[in-house]
């Protein structure tokens, strides 16, 4: 089982079976979204649909959140429609893919209460990096395979539906220590669970 969905079965499990003897100090949420790899240019047609992702909140203090996030994004490799030599003969290179997921911990500091709270967060992580397969030709030319470290800034909003229950609108700025140092921007949608 990969270290992800087994982190993901440990962060779940610490919330619900904590969750009674904290009332009110936990949530639970998801989130799907679309990314944007702003190595180069941050453009808004660069989004594509493509990261998901699941969180644990612990409230460290009232206006402080100690969030740990599991997460896959689909993007595509770094060196995706650049001009490339092979054979003596320049090419623009097909959409490389490549799939990262991610375990990051983070706090995250809230501004406002009541029905919409909104905030600040930031903290560290790793990032596994797997390319997808391409034609032998343009091998040299896809992400390398690795686990790397990287570091995650954002902004967040919560709207409340109900009691227990909101809407949570996230943007992240992923900043990837890898061999092609990834700097990756996810806007996410997706709800949270208060206990």
């Amino acid at each position: 089982m990969p270290i992800v969905r087994k982190l993901a079965i440990v962060l779940f499990s610490a919330a619900v079976f904590s969750a009674p003897l904290r009332a009110q100090d936990w949530s639970v949420g998801a989130s799907i979204g679309l990314t944007n790899d702003v190595n180069h240019r941050v453009r808004v047609s660069g989004f594509d649909p493509s990261d998901a992702s699941a969180w644990v909140d612990f409230q460290l203090e009232e206006r402080a959140l100690l969030r740990g996030t599991i997460g896959s994004i689909k993007t595509k490799g770094s060196n995706a429609g650049l001009l490339a030599d092979i054979d003596g003969e320049e090419v623009e290179l097909p959409d490389l893919k490549a799939r990262i997921d991610y375990v990051n911990v983070g706090v995250s500091y809230q501004f406002w209460e009541g029905d919409y709270t909104s905030g600040i967060f930031g903290g560290i992580g790793g990032y596994k990096i797997d390319p997808e397969r391409v034609a032998p030709e343009f091998e040299g030319f896809e992400d390398p395979e690795e686990t790397v470290f990287g570091l995650h800034v954002g902004i967040d909003g919560d709207l409340r539906v109900i009691s227990r229950l909101s809407l949570v609108g996230r943007i992240t700025l992923h900043k990837i220590f890898s061999e092609r140092n990834r700097l990756l921007l996810t806007a996410n949608a997706g709800l949270a669970f208060r206990f």
